[in-house]
């Protein structure tokens, strides 16, 4: 049986030792590239700086009122945005107002409404019924003093009691005809203008009561003015604060400042708007570039040097942002004496750990080999490069994410880039 077992492995195995060796599928692959070339240029040298990372924007969010903290919404670390809140105070009385003044408003909005919609004909009805009920008894009043009045002055059997008594209805009776009438005319022409004023006015001021406990409402919430992250709590969950005391402490982070102290003999050579190349160790691999922002023009009375400020977008990663406040950066400042210089663009650059390589082609064999760069100072989408290349020597710039030493390589199109314009 194990004989059986042996002649069948031997029988699979010897052909196989005679197949020919299949090449490996990245030797023989042709990689399509975009190539430039090195180029000699003459810009200013660079001078290594140490700066500090700052935020871009520090707020110490403060109360605008005083209060009870009901709620503190954030913790250290956390990422807010604009208009976020942050902490709640309480608003128990401040609601109960509110709920009042909205009350009110409903009833002036009605007096309003009810000056504006006029007399209803229910009752210009009612008021012409009283009119012509007055208007009745006012003729009864006048016939019954006529008669009366005759036979008094006849001297037939009426008392002088009864002659004022039918005197004093008729003057009672033309007066209620005169208010009904005047009643029933203010009606028919409706609310006053005067009135209707009045009721919008009263309107008008609770809208204005409703606004302001509103915006005191408001006032109870502390909101981020920016997106940024929390750095300092100054406050706990039932704690009393003042108005105007901090609250909260919130960085912006989305871009930072790097402050670099130079010295006044090469402050004068920087300008706003200058590319600088910044290193952060032991933090980020990739090459991270900014602007000078601005430039202090007061020296430390101590170093006698001047502030610099160089603005750099940063990257939010799994452990919030990759800069952070406090880091120390090393900046390359475009101070030095002009001199000629190695330059080729940042798309030639591979980063690999904290290596810099390039990928040189070499024009006879169409191969590619890789060496190890040293970078110095920026200028706009080219860097100066040395340690392995030379003038003239063309490198890949596009298709060098995967490229291997010795492999072949097919140029697609030649590239030119051209540095900034000073």
């Amino acid at each position: 049986m194990f004989r059986t077992q042996r002649c069948l492995l031997l029988s699979l195995l010897i052909p196989a030792l005679f197949l020919p060796a299949i090449p490996s599928a990245n030797a023989q692959r042709t990689q399509n590239v975009v190539v430039t070339q090195v180029q000699e240029l003459e810009f200013a040298g660079s001078q290594n700086s140490i700066g500090i990372i700052n935020a871009s924007k520090t707020a110490r969010v403060g109360a605008a009122v005083d209060g009870r903290v009901a709620d503190l919404l954030v913790e250290e670390g956390d990422a807010v945005t604009t208009g976020q809140p942050l902490v709640n105070l309480q608003t128990a009385i401040l609601q109960f107002q509110l709920e009042g003044a909205k009350a009110e408003l409903a009833l002036r909005q009605a007096e309003l409404d009810e000056l504006n919609a006029g007399t209803t004909k229910e009752e210009l009805d009612a008021s012409m019924a009283n009119l012509r009920a007055s208007e009745a008894a006012k003729k009864f009043s006048d016939w019954n003093f006529s008669r009366v009045e005759k036979l008094f002055q006849g001297g037939q059997v009426v008392s002088e009691t009864e002659f004022q008594q039918a005197q004093a209805n008729q003057k009672r009776d033309e007066q209620l005809y005169q208010a009904a009438l005047s009643s029933h005319r203010l009606n028919v022409r409706g609310p006053r203008k005067e009135l209707i004023v009045q009721a919008t006015a009263r309107l008008n001021g609770q809208v204005a009561v409703i606004k302001s406990l509103e915006e005191q409402l408001k006032r109870h919430t502390i909101i981020s003015p920016f997106n940024g992250f929390v750095t300092i709590k100054h406050s706990e969950q039932g704690q009393w604060v003042t108005k105007g005391e901090v609250v909260v402490q919130i960085i912006k982070l989305d871009v930072v400042d790097i402050v670099v102290n130079v010295t006044a003999d090469h402050v004068s050579k920087l300008a706003l708007g200058d590319q600088v190349r910044i290193e952060v160790p032991n933090v980020t691999q990739q090459l991270v570039f900014g602007d000078v922002f601005a430039i202090v023009p007061e020296a430390d009375p101590q170093s006698r040097t001047f502030p610099v400020k160089i603005r750099v977008k940063n990257e939010v990663g799994k452990a919030g942002p990759v800069l952070k406040a406090g880091m120390l950066a090393r900046v390359e400042l475009p101070v030095g004496q002009p001199r000629k210089m190695l330059m080729a663009p940042k798309d030639a650059i591979v980063l690999n750990g904290s290596k810099r390589t390039m990928f040189v082609v070499d024009e006879t064999t169409m191969q590619v080999s890789e060496v190890a760069v040293e970078l110095g100072v920026s200028n706009g989408d080219l860097i100066e490069v040395s340690g392995g290349v030379d003038a003239g020597q063309s490198v890949v710039v596009r298709g060098n994410e995967r490229l291997k030493t010795g492999q072949k390589v097919q140029i697609s199109s030649p590239q030119t880039v051209t540095p900034k314009e000073e």
